[in-house]
């Protein structure tokens, strides 16, 4: 099956399930491009195994906060739309997760913007500051 550069980009507010989903992208064999991004190729299977290991995550995060709150309403959703009932309270803490592979032709034509610092040579050439 084709590989595809795949984007696993999240917001997950709570710490344990947060280090969970970096930990299942990194055993994916993902690279962390930002904090709650990481980026690398995978199969269809491999993308679905990580959606399904995903789900788990979430599951075992779900029955975590309704240990602490057990009249919490979980909604779950495979859409980036906003729930279909409107929440009475408000929608804490979130738990987002989204699983893009990308078009290589995309992906070539991309832009990066990289600025690099070289430290040393900057703490030679910085003006001290007046006092």
């Amino acid at each position: 099956m084709t590989e595809l550069i795949t984007m696993v980009i999240y917001d997950v507010e709570d710490d344990w399930a947060r280090t969970q989903v970096s930990e299942a992208c990194k055993d994916f064999g993902l690279m962390r491009v930002q904090y709650s991004c990481f980026r690398g190729k995978l199969s269809g299977n491999k993308r679905e195994e990580l959606y399904e290991r995903f789900r788990k995550i979430q599951r075992d995060w779900q029955k975590r906060w309704y240990k602490d709150l057990p009249q919490t309403r979980f909604e779950r959703s495979d859409s980036p739309d906003f729930p279909e009932r409107p929440a009475t309270g408000r929608w804490q803490p979130s738990f987002k997760i989204m699983i893009q592979p990308l078009c290589e032709k995309d992906v070539a034509g991309a832009n990066y913007a990289y600025m690099f610092m070289d430290v040393e040579e900057f703490a030679q050439t910085a003006k001290p500051e007046a006092k």
